[in-house]
């Protein structure tokens, strides 16, 4: 049951990310967002490598949480923990419920008024099958943050 306002009209997709990013960033997290994992056949919304967790994927819906679910299986294979990112005003079917605890994903809920993150659920570790996928990934998701980074940030990094 709900007691505050539900709609599937509402989509805050991108507010969400943005927020996100910041929010990653005051944590001072290496993340990266839209990143293209070929070999799962998906793109992560966000891909965070933390020390002492290793590698962390989380995917946004504001609905369809059946593909959510399905993104955050095939990241899962290469991730070391797996988090969906959810508006707090969508409905969540019990299924929704059961699969995040079933497979161990973690759940942030984003509020849409007042712009707060919460992480609601602790993820589990995935154990990760394809280790090998997950060291390429990291690799590949280091060059991209340094290819992203604006010229001067560049410049400061280079050491002479």
């Amino acid at each position: 049951m709900r007691l505050g306002h539900s709609t599937n009209g509402i989509s805050c997709e991108f507010e969400m990310q943005d927020h996100f990013k910041k929010w990653l960033q005051k944590k001072e997290l290496m993340f990266i967002d839209e990143f293209h994992v070929s070999e799962v056949s998906r793109r992560a919304d966000f891909l965070i490598l933390k020390a002492g967790n290793g590698l962390i994927n989380v995917e946004a819906k504001c609905n369809h949480h059946e593909e959510m679910m399905r993104q955050l299986k095939d990241h899962a294979r290469y991730c070391d923990y797996s988090f969906a990112f959810i508006p707090d005003y969508c409905i969540t079917s019990k299924w929704t419920k059961r699969k995040l605890i079933e497979y161990g994903f973690g759940l942030i809920i984003y509020n849409l008024d007042k712009k707060i993150i919460t992480e609601a659920l602790e993820a589990h570790h995935n154990k990760p099958k394809e280790k090998d996928l997950k060291s390429s990934v990291i690799r590949r998701m280091k060059l991209e943050i340094k290819k992203r980074k604006p010229v001067n940030e560049i410049q400061q990094d280079i050491k002479f």
